[in-house]
């Protein structure tokens, strides 16, 4: 009897023995929970399906997969930066990567987990949204009677960048623009919008251009008479924005009705992530607000006209408060964002 309880005792420390030399991802098949199914190995455990990135706004990337038929969990990694928003072991098939930076590249690596095994990884990748700025490059304010022209001076663009050229004028009669060149624009600019309020000799509009790069250029507007009593020129300069179509939207809207308030069109299913600039033009006034959540870009002394720019673009026609003007306008501007 003593015989057979020594080799008892012996067995199991081999079996013991055994056990505890099995590499511990082996072991992974003994794990209670959760239970092992039938026929899934290391190399049969399938990848996350429909793996997408897709910017959300400036700061933040959603993310979405399809879960594989067998798994216990994920593992996620973002390159460049610290996963944050996201948990390295989500749970579920969507998450919003936080904390991210302005138009950047990133890219996310994904893997089903089964117990301690992975499968291959996917990765999904975008670029955050750029946020939209505005620089104003130079400005005008000619009182020359009789001209049929007016140009802003000391403009130095940046080559091939995006260019917005603002106008006002007011005309001893009728009042048309016929062109906007100069040596700090490429070619001709083209129209954006314009109005002229009844009966004002005015006119309010707005071109599009792109910078030639030139040190202390120049940018003049022609008119189709020699009429000149009052000219405004802003010439403002695009960052962040989509280049291949930076101009969303706009709206302009001018009245010959006198007030102490203007308000803008509304930009229709405009888009938070996009920027916008607002120019507001009167005849006469003793005082203009910078609307809220605005930039002021440009507001003379004389508050004859002012020009103010947001980040985010809004639904809304902004409004700015003025003395008694008897004729006014306004155009709001829709920059797509990068």
């Amino acid at each position: 009897m003593r015989t057979v309880h020594r080799k008892a005792r012996w067995a199991g420390l081999v079996v013991g023995l055994a056990i505890a030399l099995v590499p511990s991802a082996a072991l992974a098949v003994f794990s209670a929970a959760p239970a092992v199914t039938a026929g899934v190995t290391a190399a049969t455990i399938s990848a996350p399906g429909g793996f997408t990135a897709t910017a959300a706004s400036t700061t933040t990337v959603n993310l979405s997969w399809t879960a594989p038929p067998v798994l216990t969990g994920y593992t996620l990694s973002q390159s460049a930066g610290t996963l944050a928003g996201c948990s390295a072991t989500p749970s579920g098939t969507s998450c919003t990567a936080t904390g991210l930076t302005s138009h950047t590249a990133y890219t996310w690596t994904l893997k089903a987990a089964y117990n301690n095994w992975l499968s291959s990884s996917v990765q999904a990748s975008a670029t955050t949204m750029a946020t939209v700025g505005f620089t104003l490059l130079g400005k005008a304010t000619d009182g020359t009677a009789g001209t049929s022209s007016s140009t802003a001076t000391g403009v130095t663009t940046t080559s091939g960048a995006d260019l917005l050229i603002l106008i006002y004028r007011q005309g001893s009669s009728a009042v048309g623009i016929t062109s906007v060149s100069g040596s700090a624009i490429s070619g001709t600019a083209t129209a954006i919008t314009s109005q002229a309020p009844a009966g004002s000799n005015s006119e309010v509009a707005a071109y599009h251009a792109a910078g030639t790069g030139t040190s202390n250029g120049t940018v003049t507007v022609s008119f189709s008479a020699s009429n000149n009593v009052s000219t405004t020129i802003d010439v403002v300069q695009l960052s962040g924005e989509n280049t291949a179509s930076p101009i969303a939207q706009s709206a302009v809207s001018a009245s010959s009705a006198s007030g102490t308030t203007v308000t803008g069109g509304a930009l229709s299913g405009a888009s938070a992530s996009d920027g916008e600039l607002f120019f507001a033009v009167l005849t006469t006034a003793t005082s203009m607000s910078t609307p809220t959540g605005y930039t002021v870009l440009d507001v003379p002394a004389s508050t004859v006209h002012g020009v103010w720019s947001s980040s985010s673009a809004s639904t809304a026609g902004i409004t700015t408060s003025l003395g008694a003007s008897s004729y006014w306008g306004t155009i709001e501007i829709e920059i797509s964002h990068g």
